[in-house]
């Protein structure tokens, strides 16, 4: 049993906190001060320092919350102390009266790390390798996640042979894997992924770190899926001169004894052309990886089209029940991301759907559209380089005016091809035909979207027209797209103007002379009353 004790406890609980033989004492003492907190310490919920210690965590939502902590753990068994949102000077660390080393670093929020240190009898220790060996390593934090979410990770030799794998201890956890792995002619492929994504605007990223020979591979501070290849005899996995790399991952749903298939084609089209350049299935069921992994090299320049279908998997015969799947996947070329979904195939409710389909690459509106009902969507953006308090959102859609109100009909939205989080620094992009003969179709991000730049194409024209809407916290950025079909303007051409300003003119010079013709009338008269009788009378012409 382990009997723990924090500062908030009284002073006499807290000296008569003893360990019995089998135990020894662990401390954890802060020395970090309220103006230090107030400089250091990250302002958001998000990021709220912790401790985790065997299955309990306490959180320092404020300075005054930041107490001492000490408890009795096993002596003979290896326990891990994760401090997280703190710098690591705050904080000391001791077990048996002995201090120890702060442990193993993981990005948290951008300031301060997270931080795992072992104390006890541990045996997770890096194995001494043969001279013709290297050492891998891998260090990974889990993050936080649901109880029935999963992730895993693995290591395949250049014939695809799996020479390490695991999955992470659980949530709020640091992990840590090793192997010893020949060195000559080697090429080693790291992959990682899972059923749940982690929003880096939401919470703490997860963070994994890859090490092969003594010299760092790849560290990625928030990761869906994620591939690198790492070892002296690696190869580009397609012809970089002229061909481009699409990267398929998915994260199957777990169902225990059921077997069953994905489909999947990837077709290469041209204007009046599509052509098939290949096809498989993605198996899944007891005894396969739920992380499916697959590249595929197209002609560079070319438009792709990648279609994914669902199997109708029966598992009641007597109830015609349909086996209820949701895998998580993504697509990208060339480091850019056109998919990233948990996509949730046809229910026996009627929801979902049976396939999706990504275009991808240089695709014009002649090659893929029909020009004349369509015409082609493209938006690029880039994520920034650093996490934010805000999350992504962008649609596409008509724009109806009611009552000064605004009305949008979505066609597209950011949550169609990326629902799961976007990863920092990264490129992401959308392609579709969209209707041609649509009114007011206009394209609509936030302001508060964490995007460092962005490119919207129509029919591969750029439209730099961008007319910021103020709508307090849901202020948008608005791009028109399709026609104008708002009712006729009655505002008049430059002629007509001119027109109207010129007669405008004629007419104060009229209604003048009307006045001084009335005026020498009036003088005339008065001459005739006082004087002789003018013969001819007055008469003049009105203009």
């Amino acid at each position: 049993m382990v009997v723990q004790k924090t500062a908030e406890d009284s002073p006499e609980a807290i000296a008569a906190l003893t360990c019995n033989e089998t135990d020894a004492l662990l401390q954890v003492k802060y020395n970090i001060t309220k103006d230090e907190w107030d400089s250091s310490i990250s302002n958001s919920y998000r990021y709220t320092p912790f401790m985790y210690l065997r299955g309990n965590e306490l959180r320092y939502k404020n300075f005054a919350n930041l107490t001492d902590y000490e408890t009795c753990l096993p002596r003979d068994e290896c326990s891990e102390v994760v401090v997280g949102g703190l710098p690591t000077d705050a904080y000391k660390i001791s077990f048996n009266g002995k201090a120890v080393d702060i442990g193993q670093e993981f990005f948290f929020d951008g300031k301060n790390p997270i931080t795992s240190t072992e104390v006890g009898t541990c045996t997770t220790k890096p194995p001494i390798c043969k001279d013709t060996e290297a050492l891998l390593e891998i260090q990974y934090w889990s993050g936080s996640f649901e109880y029935n979410q999963q992730s895993a990770f693995r290591v395949e030799d250049k014939e695809g042979n799996i020479v390490l794998h695991g999955e992470p201890d659980g949530s709020d956890s640091v992990n840590q894997a090793y192997a010893c792995l020949p060195k000559d002619d080697a090429c080693y492929t790291f992959l990682i992924g899972g059923s749940y994504a982690w929003d880096i605007y939401a919470s703490p990223p997860p963070s994994y770190s890859v090490f092969y020979d003594g010299k760092p591979v790849r560290r990625s501070d928030s990761w869906l899926f994620d591939s690198v290849q790492f070892g002296g005899s690696c190869k580009p996995r397609c012809n970089e001169d002229n061909e481009s790399l699409i990267e398929l991952f998915l994260y199957g749903t777990l169902h225990s004894g059921v077997d069953y298939e994905y489909e999947w084609d990837l077709n290469v089209t041209n204007r009046n052309s599509s052509a098939t350049v290949s096809s498989g299935v993605v198996p899944q069921g007891p005894g396969i990886s739920p992380l499916a992994h697959k590249i595929m090299c197209v002609p560079k320049g070319s438009c792709s089209s990648f279609s994914i279908s669902a199997p109708n998997v029966i598992v009641n015969v007597t109830t015609n029940e349909t086996l209820f799947l949701y895998p998580v996947y993504s697509l990208a070329m060339n480091n850019v991301t056109y998919r990233k979904v948990q996509w949730f195939a046809s229910g026996d409710d009627g929801t979902g759907s049976d396939n999706q389909t990504t275009n991808m690459g240089s695709c014009t509106v002649g090659g893929l559209c029909d020009e004349q009902t369509q015409d082609l969507f493209d938006l690029e953006l880039r994520t920034l380089p650093t996490p934010q308090s805000s999350e992504m959102s962008w649609r596409f859609g008509y724009t109806e005016r009611e009552e000064g109100r605004e009305r949008q009909y979505l066609l597209q939205d950011s949550y169609d091809y990326n629902d799961l989080g976007y990863d920092l620094d990264s490129s992401y992009r959308a392609i579709e035909c969209v209707p041609k003969d649509g009114c007011d179709l206009s394209f609509n991000m936030t302001l508060r979207s964490p995007v460092e730049s962005f490119t919207l194409k129509k029919n591969g024209i750029q439209l730099d027209d961008r007319q910021e809407i103020d709508a307090g916290y849901w202020a948008q950025m608005l791009t028109p797209f399709g026609q104008n079909c708002s009712p006729p303007s009655k505002s008049l051409s430059g002629g007509a103007i001119a027109g109207i300003v010129i007669a405008c003119i004629l007419l104060v010079a009229a209604v003048g002379a009307i006045g001084l013709a009335w005026y020498k009338r009036r003088q005339s008269q008065s001459s005739k009353e006082e004087g002789e009788e003018d013969p001819l009378p007055l008469r003049e012409s009105l203009l």
